[in-house]
């Protein structure tokens, strides 16, 4: 699969971590395959090339959206495409759905929502755009005017700060140094993160901290030593918060990954 990340224009550097880039070649016999883990980020997807199908544990195949919004989510899935594959996807920081589409994140935790049902008839045309667009440059230019049009009104800036620190240290951090200067109590502070966010403060770190030792997968490193630098106990916390994400063991998600290139910048 050739996969690549493109930064977001100034305007959207806020609320966009990144823009994506995945295309891989697929048939019936040699099906292309999508293991979607545990998130704090929610993401805006457009399959612009192939049809996916979600795997369910029994094996039955349900058809996925051509475009749409993917919440945060602490669940996993698997989806299928015996088409070649063509992705473009946006990455966002979680408080950024306030502030873009005006509605509570926690409102897509664990949701994949069709385009037409998240932003109706402009959400239609912006897929039809995308869809007819001869070239990914086209296609970037095309979901950052549309995403640039919806910035309208700041976030609460604690809620802010709380994200990017926990981003920054990697779910490494405690609720006493988060509410560090926040003129809010424990209680207003979590109402409003997970208002903003989709999760309480404390599964979102969780979740930051897992991503963050996902992330470390492709280093010459043990299992135990990625635990132990991720912030576990020990191992055996690692693997229970592995299968509850993934679905997968630790072994069988690398044998995936390393079947993948390594994301460039």
């Amino acid at each position: 699969m050739k996969y690549y990340q493109m930064p977001p224009s100034p305007t959207l550097s806020p609320y966009v971590k990144f823009f994506w880039i995945g295309e891989a070649p697929a048939s019936t016999e040699n099906r292309f395959t999508h293991i979607s883990i545990a998130t704090s980020a929610p993401k805006l997807i457009f399959h612009y090339k192939g049809k996916f199908s979600e795997v369910a544990a029994t094996g039955q195949l349900t058809s996925s959206f051509t475009s749409g919004i993917q919440g945060q989510s602490k669940t996993h899935a698997r989806f299928i495409s015996p088409e070649n594959v063509g992705i473009l996807g946006v990455e966002f920081f979680p408080y950024a759905i306030p502030v873009l589409f005006s509605m509570s994140a926690s409102a897509l935790t664990n949701q994949y929502i069709d385009i037409v049902s998240f932003c109706g008839s402009k959400g239609k045309e912006l897929e039809e755009r995308i869809f007819s667009a001869s070239t990914n440059q086209e296609r970037l230019h095309i979901v950052t005017g549309f995403l640039e049009s919806l910035v309208k009104r700041p976030v609460n800036p604690h809620i802010v700060n709380a994200v990017q620190n926990i981003d920054k240290l990697k779910g490494l951090v405690d609720m006493d140094t988060i509410l560090k200067n926040v003129p809010l109590s424990q209680r207003q502070f979590e109402r409003l993160f997970k208002a903003i966010t989709g999760f309480s403060p404390k599964l979102y770190t969780r979740i930051a901290r897992f991503e963050a030792a996902v992330n470390d997968f492709r280093r010459k490193a043990s299992f135990a030593e990625i635990a132990l630098e991720a912030g576990y106990f020990d191992q055996a916390h690692f693997n229970h918060d592995f299968m509850e994400f993934t679905g997968l063991k630790p072994n069988t998600y690398l044998k995936v990954i390393d079947r993948l290139p390594v994301p460039s910048c």
